[in-house]
């Protein structure tokens, strides 16, 4: 049997795409299989998003009730679970795109729009060579951090790539790398705003086209990750940020916990949190991933 990932112990590892596979064919006798992966998506956004205080919180509750009230119960309990898969994927192996291989995984490219996402050992590739010779560590010296922008971003595989690849490097993307991401697909930008979101990237996602409408641009539709607020001081300036002895910073109806505890937990909305690994690396995670 292959070891964990995560304790190298001998339990099996838990195959995540074919248990989503089974909790989304549990819609299949009343609904479309796109609709709900759609619907997954919006109800998951709107989720991450609603963490952080703002004044569009309102209006995204709204919408996640209205496509929440869409669904009879029985189906409505399946969708935490979904999302409660996806953090456990990216919690064992945060080097993937999850849902872009998932999206093939269910055939859901031959069902709408024929889309191909680049497979993630192409994109960790391409990352690569972005380091070298390009002085990055003296940019990130210079400027107190890098950027990076992938106008054509599909479910984000290019930006997590470059994320994982970041850190072999020994730069703390979390803090220190401001991802950009477009693309014109709504489904593509709901993944990659996702995936951004669990792995703790400081990201704006935009949805709009790239040529016609490249950010930033009224038109376009902005979703900002809770990573992004809490080190948007860093990318902008003028604007006032706060950091805690230990390092960790603060946001308004965000509360932190530190010091010499064995994992650092930020308690958000609902029932999602922030845990902090035994790498320093930050993640939200569910307290009850069911």
């Amino acid at each position: 049997r292959p070891a964990c990932r995560i304790c190298g112990c001998g339990m099996k590892k838990r195959d995540y795409k074919k248990e989503f596979s089974t909790l989304i064919d549990k819609f299949a006798y009343r609904y479309s299989r796109w609709q709900v992966w759609n619907d997954f998506l919006s109800l998951s956004a709107l989720s991450l998003a609603n963490v952080m205080p703002g004044p569009e919180n309102g209006e995204r509750e709204e919408q996640y009730l209205s496509i929440m009230d869409s669904y009879q119960k029985e189906y409505q309990e399946a969708f935490p679970k979904m999302l409660g898969l996806v953090v456990l994927a990216l919690e064992e192996n945060p080097e993937q795109d999850f849902l872009g291989s998932l999206y093939h995984y269910l055939d859901l490219q031959q069902e709408q729009k024929g889309q191909f996402f680049t497979p993630y050992h192409i994109c960790e590739f391409m990352s690569e060579l972005q380091f070298t010779g390009d002085g990055k560590a003296e940019k990130l010296e210079e400027k107190g951090c890098i950027s990076v922008n992938d106008p054509a971003c599909g479910a984000g595989a290019m930006l997590i790539a470059f994320a994982n690849v970041a850190k072999r490097h020994g730069i703390n993307y979390q803090k220190h790398v401001l991802f950009v991401a477009q693309d014109i697909d709504r489904t593509a930008a709901m993944m990659c705003y996702i995936q951004m979101s669990l792995l703790g990237c400081p990201a704006i996602v935009v949805i709009g086209d790239s040529l016609a409408k490249p950010f930033p641009h009224p038109d376009n539709e902005v979703w900002c990750t809770l990573f992004y607020h809490l080190n948007q001081w860093r990318f902008t300036t003028g604007e006032a940020g706060s950091e805690t002895a230990d390092g960790m910073e603060t946001a308004d109806g965000i509360e932190t916990t530190g010091g010499s505890m064995e994992r650092t937990m930020i308690r958000l909305s609902g029932n999602m949190e922030l845990l902090e690994g035994a790498d320093g690396q930050l993640m939200l995670s569910m307290e009850r991933a069911s």
